[in-house]
């Protein structure tokens, strides 16, 4: 599950349900939701490799959400899959704790009888 395209496959899967799409289209949503201007690094062939080998190879496993259809080459999720999240609760270095001023205690001074 450390593929990097995990959540976007699982996302575009999921409008589809037990119907299922090929790799071509699958690997098309990918690269088209991480290509950039900027992201000259990323190739479309190297999208298409990553999810076709990912998806076969979580296919093959009976824990994973993934399975192969009846066509060649589609791949859907399980009916029985729930929707599953991963939750970073890691902070980041950036970010600064908020401190509070502390209350100042107020020493109410009473007056005794003795």
């Amino acid at each position: 599950m450390e593929n990097p395209f995990y959540n976007d496959i699982y996302e575009i899967l999921q409008t589809k349900g037990c119907e299922g799409l090929p790799v071509g289209i699958i690997a098309k949503q990918v690269y088209n939701r991480h290509a950039g201007l900027f992201n000259t690094e990323l190739t479309y062939e190297r999208v298409y490799q990553n999810v076709r080998f990912f998806l076969w190879a979580q296919s093959c496993k009976p824990s994973s959400p993934f399975m192969g259809t009846a066509n060649r080459g589609w791949y859907a999720l399980k009916p029985n899959v729930c929707r599953q999240m991963r939750i970073d609760f890691t902070e980041s270095p950036s970010e600064e704790a908020v401190e509070f001023p502390e209350k100042e205690e107020r020493s109410m001074d009473y007056p005794t009888l003795f």
